[in-house]
């Protein structure tokens, strides 16, 4: 597998910053933004929880710790880990309750759903209309879509769990 040299670039470049403690926390969130923006959804989930703490540690305020925990939670959709999504969507909803809104759970639904695990974008969904029934025309798209993966492919798991939630 040939790496692209941009990805190469990028992870040495984190990996001098982080060694060498020059980079500001602005150039590691922008870093972050970078590797998310590139695809390595898996190297932002697990450099987003030191960045937090920096955040933290520096009293970076809520603009950039939000930042981070959404670049964070948005990769765990891309890799579509829908439970780990929704724990974390209950999680900052309760920390940041003016920025968790419909849109974002149906975001991260619709990212676990293309990644290829529909039973778990069926779990972000229903856990997104539970907590704001009033928008649920949000939704309903992402879980037509659910629905018609499922159906398509013939998972019989996430057609089960379509039925208990009443959406089939």
């Amino acid at each position: 597998m040939k790496i692209p040299t941009a990805l190469l670039a990028l992870g040495f470049g984190l990996l001098v910053a982080s060694c060498s403690g020059a980079a500001s926390l602005d150039e590691q969130v922008e870093a972050l933004q970078a590797a998310y923006d590139a695809g390595s959804h898996e190297q932002v989930v697990t450099d987003a929880g030191p960045l937090l703490a920096r955040c933290q540690q520096e009293q970076a305020g809520e603009a950039k710790s939000w930042k981070v925990e959404k670049l964070r939670l948005l990769a765990l959709g891309r890799l579509a880990r829908g439970k780990e999504a929704t724990s974390e969507l209950a999680r900052l909803s309760a920390s940041y309750p003016d920025k968790v809104k419909a849109e974002l759970y149906a975001q991260v639904g619709g990212y676990v759903e293309e990644a290829g695990n529909p039973a778990e974008a069926i779990d972000v969904l229903d856990a997104g209309l539970q907590k704001h029934p009033d928008m649920k025309a949000v939704f309903v798209p992402y879980i037509e879509k659910c629905k018609a993966s499922a159906t398509a492919s013939g998972d019989d798991a996430t057609i089960a769990k379509l039925k208990a939630l009443g959406y089939l």
